[in-house]
């Protein structure tokens, strides 16, 4: 084991979006945050399996892609100089003396006093349907997300599935797939209200195919997808009709399997259960994100970044104490922007006025 002797105040175990703002928020705290990240890269979820997806209830941010996303908060994040540790997946956590040892399978063994679990869905396991040439036809027509909408263009698409992913799917390679055609189980979605009835008032005008409540009987083909059988679960009646592409939006079940070796309080759905200001069963250990589960929770990308702000204060209090904080090594980013006039920070003097001899070093934005 390769043990870093150094004590950190908190580690960040996640770097997606949750795991991002958390380390942000504790680096206006006055801590210097580790993230150890599981891939070689930062973002999560919305880099990893939907860099290409429009993302639309980010506050301030009208639309942007699960990569621009991710870019922007990787960007936001570099500000506080985080320690960032990738390809760590954490094996094992163990208490002594009250600080927190993280055993990686890396071999690597990290020290802290606080830890924030940010894993998301773990490994991105996605849920399967279980029908006939699912898994034969996986990466040949059958795929379980959507990386380059490229890859799409002029295809019969068959997408499944009743929420969010599988509408947002819908709405935007219509202009791109030669047809869709969109197929749920039952009547109700767990989309929201006005993604569904977008989705529904496409059907009605003749611009996508729906089908509801119908399932995949099997597909067929040669070397990759040729052709789906599609039924209705009530009646039995089946359509099959020419797909090369079928998009499965059935979710991802985390993998609790590090999750229960670590010793956390887990519902009967694997999630970690989460109280007061995000605290775990076991002590300086804080959740939040997918990951997590509490009453009234929805599993939002703006409640993961609420919950962010809340854990970095609670990892603060339980760490300095409440109402103190770690020393105030970051200030802002070094140029700041008021209204339309950006100033560098290194003009200012410390009553916070502009030194009047700088005042060359604005530059005012038309």
């Amino acid at each position: 084991m390769e043990k870093t002797e150094k004590i950190l105040d908190v580690i960040i175990i996640g770097g997606g979006p949750a795991g991002l703002m958390c380390a942000f928020y504790c680096g206006t705290a006055g801590m210097k945050p580790m993230i150890l990240e599981a891939l070689d890269f930062l973002g999560g979820q919305s880099a990893a399996l939907y860099p290409e997806k429009p993302v639309y209830d980010i506050p301030g941010i009208i639309e942007c892609t699960g990569q621009e996303l991710a870019d922007s908060l990787t960007d936001q994040v570099m500000q506080i100089e985080p320690m960032i540790e990738y390809n760590q997946s954490v094996e094992e956590l163990k208490q002594v003396d009250n600080i927190w040892n993280i055993h990686c399978k890396s071999g690597k063994v990290f020290k802290c006093k606080a830890i924030v679990v940010a894993t998301g869905k773990g490994a991105f396991s996605p849920i399967k349907l279980g029908f006939p040439g699912e898994s034969e036809y996986l990466g040949k027509g059958v795929t379980y997300t959507v990386k380059q909408l490229a890859a799409f263009k002029g295809q019969d698409v068959l997408i499944v599935g009743g929420g969010d992913s599988a509408m947002d799917w819908t709405n935007t390679l219509k202009d791109i797939a030669k047809s869709i055609t969109l197929i749920h189980r039952r009547d109700g979605f767990k989309a929201h209200a006005g993604a569904v009835n977008q989705v529904k008032a496409l059907a009605e005008s003749g611009e996508i195919n729906m089908f509801i409540p119908y399932e995949i009987r099997k597909i067929e083909g040669k070397d990759k997808v040729e052709k789906v059988t599609i039924f209705n679960n009530q009646t039995q009646e089946e359509k099959s009709f020419p797909v090369q592409s079928v998009i499965l939006c059935a979710g991802f079940r985390p993998t609790t399997e590090a999750l229960k070796k670590w010793g956390l309080d887990l519902n009967e759905k694997g999630m970690i259960k989460t109280h007061e200001i995000c605290k775990t069963s076991l002590p300086g250990i804080f959740a939040i994100g997918d990951a997590t589960e509490y009453t009234g929770k929805r599993h939002l990308m703006v409640m993961e970044f609420g919950e962010a702000a809340s854990a970095a204060g609670a990892v603060s209090t339980h760490v300095y104490g409440k109402g103190k904080g770690g020393a105030e090594w970051w200030a802002g980013p070094k140029k700041k922007r008021t209204g339309n006039v950006e100033v560098d920070k290194d003009s200012e003097n410390k009553t916070g006025q502009q030194n009047p001899k700088d005042k060359e070093k604005q530059t005012v934005k038309s």
